[in-house]
């Protein structure tokens, strides 16, 4: 990393180059370095900015049937347990990275965040496209046997395909740990399958999906008249499907520029959501 090593250097200069290398140790990449391009789909994969805004940033391995999984729990500057959010991605080849963008926002929240790299991609192994409902399980317990996490409030956001994977299994995912809220960006789960999930629930979604009445106000009433843990939803405008505003022109997903466009509101109203749900967990518990 410091390159050849001269015989004139100083001693002053090696322990400068010593310390260069145990700062290094910090992050495996910095913002400095060129985002990577996804073999598959040819997206840029920028690399978060989390090095001023996390405490620690802690590799986590997990195995999910016969694969090794790798995730990343990121902590705030606080030395208090943290609120967790654990992120079930949308559907693809899909890295921690892509969720890089939300975790900056989260962090800044006060929020722990988990995200973890799909099978088959980034540094998990296994085969891509298998057991991803099962992986996702996979990765909730391991996030949650974490130290520095508050259990009491545990948040599952779920986005797109993830969505349908948190409803199918949702009692699965609360005999692990039961999540103080549950929200669900870019839903894809319509009034009959939302009542499986015991939880509250926030709904996000674009205002360009093509079943938006079924996916929000239909899919909020069905939870409200099964549950009593309360359900919501926001629109938002001028959004593609997974939430990135496309009010001046399409995505380039293999411009890095991509990750500067999230929607703004979609971003904030959840946080507000969050940091609401958050409050109310601290004050009910003992």
């Amino acid at each position: 990393m410091l390159g050849a090593v001269r015989l004139g250097w100083t001693f002053a200069a090696i322990l400068i180059a010593l310390a260069a290398m145990v700062g290094g140790c910090a992050s495996s990449r910095t913002m400095s370095q060129p985002p990577l391009i996804d073999p598959v789909t040819g997206d840029a994969r920028p690399t978060p900015s989390l090095a001023n805004r996390a405490r620690e940033q802690r590799e986590v391995r997990f195995t999910s049937g016969d694969a090794l999984l790798a995730g990343e729990l990121d902590l705030p500057i606080t030395d208090d347990p943290a609120p967790l959010v654990f992120i079930i991605h949308h559907s693809g080849p899909v890295t921690r990275d892509a969720y890089g963008y939300m975790a900056e926002l989260l962090l800044d929240a006060g929020f722990a965040v988990f995200r973890f790299d799909k099978r088959g991609v980034g540094v998990s192994g296994g085969e891509i496209g298998c057991c991803e409902a099962e992986d996702a399980l996979a990765a909730y317990q391991a996030a949650v046997a974490e130290t520095g996490i508050d259990r009491n409030r545990v948040f599952i956001v779920a986005q797109s395909i993830g969505s349908e994977h948190l409803a199918n299994h949702f009692a699965e995912f609360a005999a692990v740990q039961p999540p103080a809220g549950v929200a669900l960006l870019s839903s894809l789960v319509g009034p009959d399958a939302i009542t499986a999930i015991a939880a509250p629930v926030h709904i996000v979604v674009a205002d360009s999906e093509p079943n938006l009445a079924a996916v929000t106000t239909q899919a909020v009433q069905a939870h409200r008249d099964q549950w009593p843990y309360g359900a919501s939803s926001y629109i938002a405008e001028h959004a593609e499907h997974t939430l990135f505003d496309i009010k001046d022109g399409p995505i380039d997903w293999s411009d890095p520029a991509w990750v500067t466009r999230y929607h703004r509101g979609a971003m904030q109203n959840l946080i507000d959501w969050l940091q609401t749900m958050r409050s109310v967990q601290k004050g009910s518990s003992p």
